[in-house]
């Protein structure tokens, strides 16, 4: 079994090493991330400021658009949201799924399952597996798996990495035209005084859009922060 750890990591490593689109990743992962080489359900999922979680990518799920569609919080009592608390791999099974996690619900009953588990990777990212056979009783697993998160944090810090830098290419680029109609009402807010989320819930969008709109104003009018916003009134 060692062999088939390792050599599954090895295949999981060169493939994460490329990069690959998230979809691309998790479609990757649901095909080759069992020990067993059985396909799984595959869940990746973003862990909001206000302790929502929210699917960002999935694979297998028979109800895919309800899925997309639902929030958990990190403060159920569910395998992701104990994982995301606890920073730990959390393992579920279906015989005591429901007495060890209360607010459990299986989205999918289409898809068959025995053992599912959470993997944390750093605090904003979260992933699942769901397998058709009790995963748990494989003599290793736990080890075999916390090499996969570590493989993980590696591949969500390189996506992190490479967004951060389209940011700042976006940014110098941006530096050079005027602000926009929807940069003028942001700054009129900010400049009112107004958080990032009230600015959001004004306008009508999300408070990532309103947070990155804002860097690029800072930029444009060269100052630091809102209080030299207001000082250039």
């Amino acid at each position: 079994m060692y062999e088939l750890f390792l050599g599954k990591i090895q295949l999981i490593a060169e493939f994460l090493a490329k990069s690959p689109h998230p979809d691309q990743a998790l479609d990757f992962l649901s095909a080759h991330v069992s020990p067993d080489q059985e396909l799984s359900v595959s869940y990746r999922g973003v862990v909001e400021d206000d302790g929502s979680i929210k699917c960002l990518n999935l694979h297998g799920f028979s109800k895919h658009q309800h899925m997309t569609e639902t929030t958990l919080k990190i403060s159920e009592n569910r395998p992701m949201s104990q994982a995301c608390r606890s920073q730990k791999i959390v393992w579920a099974r279906r015989e005591t799924v429901n007495q060890e996690f209360s607010d459990f619900y299986h989205f999918d009953s289409i898809s068959a399952w025995e053992s599912m588990l959470a993997i944390p990777v750093g605090l904003s990212r979260i992933y699942s597996f769901s397998f058709k056979t009790d995963m748990t009783k494989i003599a290793g697993i736990d080890n075999y798996f916390e090499a996969i998160r570590s493989l993980l944090m590696v591949y969500e810090s390189s996506l992190e990495i490479r967004t951060l830098s389209s940011s700042r290419d976006l940014l110098a680029t941006s530096e050079l035209q005027p602000l926009t109609a929807r940069q003028e009402k942001i700054l009129e807010l900010l400049r009112a005084g107004m958080t990032n989320k009230s600015i959001a819930n004004e306008i009508g969008y999300s408070e990532s859009l309103v947070r990155h709109e804002t860097m690029i104003i800072y930029k444009k009018m060269r100052v630091e922060g809102r209080h030299e916003l207001r000082e250039s009134v």
